[in-house]
């Protein structure tokens, strides 16, 4: 594909991105070979009401790295959300 296919595949998630109005979460693994710090700072950019949680010990498939702790992440976020709407 053109890199110009690319660049509008990316500005148009980007503009997306900014449209997010409802809590979001990102759960990535701190080593992972697909999401870097640059990744996570740009989301951060676009959808500055993210939460983000890094798992150490972690690649890309954070879930099956780390269950436990891609679990609690998600929870804990479930959690504060559905406290916050009631």
């Amino acid at each position: 594909r053109p890199p110009e296919f690319a660049q509008q595949i990316v500005g148009r998630m980007e503009h997306a991105s900014r449209c997010i109005d409802f809590p979001t979460l990102l759960v990535y693994g701190k080593q992972s070979e697909l999401v870097s710090e640059e990744g996570v700072a740009r989301l951060r950019a676009l959808i500055p009401h993210a939460e983000c949680v890094d798992v150490a010990g972690a690649r890309h498939m954070v879930a099956g790295d780390k269950n436990d702790a891609f679990n609690a992440a998600v929870e804990g976020f479930l959690q504060r959300v559905v406290a916050t709407a009631a």
